[in-house]
């Protein structure tokens, strides 16, 4: 295929050229001198070993091999331009691609969608849920949304949360208990544990109980919207994320146990590609989310 294909620049020459039935009206659209449209023309009869038109005084005339070959570059230059005319269209419909773990998604960032749709309805927003690593040079997504440390180099990142670690239940666990709660009652509750969020030992500390206290034999969430949901479900405590417990919290499903959350080194990050954060929807779209 590399092979059949070299003479690109020699095709398109030779199609504007058919489409035409003239050298110089296809120099004219390619905005090049008619001698390089005939050179082009050459170099591609000899790659091919056929004629291609029949010179006339008036212009040219495709010979049969020509038409044959017409019949394929007219479909393929088509295709091209359409291709070309769909990616302006998106660009002018200013779409951003946002990729974003699950749980980020459905515990923060979606309930909150539709006053960024209200403040910019030409902005359209595609959500790729995932935790996987974007790898900016060759990925569709212009915006990561990431939890964890500054380490993206060579690539444009700001943050956005500084994140800690609260105590949660549903109000059912705790029924009529006086809160803030004693560390100790805390302690004697069933404790779920995120399995990438390990803070139940910092929090013991913090609150002055010996580590032997805290149980680590309960069932460990991968998935933060999971650990809060299960949180919700009434079976048991959560330490879990702030940012993804407001909205429950806000919304009574949650309550917090106590007074004392466990700082986190990690953050929540927004990620571009270097120069990104001045294109005009990106900066509407990082600007909203700093001021939510």
């Amino acid at each position: 295929m590399t092979e059949n294909l070299r003479h690109l620049r020699a095709l398109q020459a030779f199609d504007e050229t058919a489409t035409h039935s003239s050298l110089t009206k296809a120099a004219d659209v390619l905005n090049v001198t008619h001698g390089a449209i005939s050179r082009q023309i050459k170099v591609l009869e000899l790659h091919l070993g056929v004629a291609l038109f029949h010179r006339r005084p008036n212009g040219v005339e495709l010979t049969k091999a020509g038409e044959r070959l017409y019949q394929s570059t007219r479909g393929a230059f088509s295709a091209l331009q359409l291709g070309v005319s769909e990616v302006k269209r998106l660009h002018h419909r200013q779409s951003i691609t946002v990729s974003l773990s699950t749980s980020l998604a459905l515990k923060w960032l979606v309930p909150l969608l539709s006053s960024f749709q209200q403040e910019h309805p030409g902005i359209a927003l595609l959500l790729d849920t995932n935790d996987a690593f974007v790898d900016f040079d060759t990925s569709e997504v212009d915006v990561a949304l990431r939890f964890g440390e500054p380490g993206w180099d060579g690539l444009y990142h700001e943050q956005i949360r500084q994140e800690e670690l609260i105590v949660v239940a549903a109000p059912s666990l705790v029924g009529q208990t006086r809160l803030p709660m004693r560390a100790e009652d805390v302690a004697d509750l069933p404790l779920l544990h995120d399995a990438f969020n390990v803070g139940w030992e910092n929090w013991a500390a913090q609150v002055g109980l010996n580590a032997d206290r805290i149980n680590s034999q309960s069932i460990k969430y991968v998935d933060s919207a999971v650990l809060l949901e299960a949180a919700i479900d009434g079976q048991g405590v959560a330490l879990a994320r702030h940012l993804l417990a407001a909205r429950d919290l806000e919304l009574g499903r949650l309550i917090r146990l106590d007074e004392s959350p466990v700082p986190m080194v990690r953050g929540l990050y927004f990620v571009c590609r270097p120069g990104d954060q001045e294109r005009v929807t990106v900066r509407i779209f990082r600007k909203w989310l700093m001021s939510i």
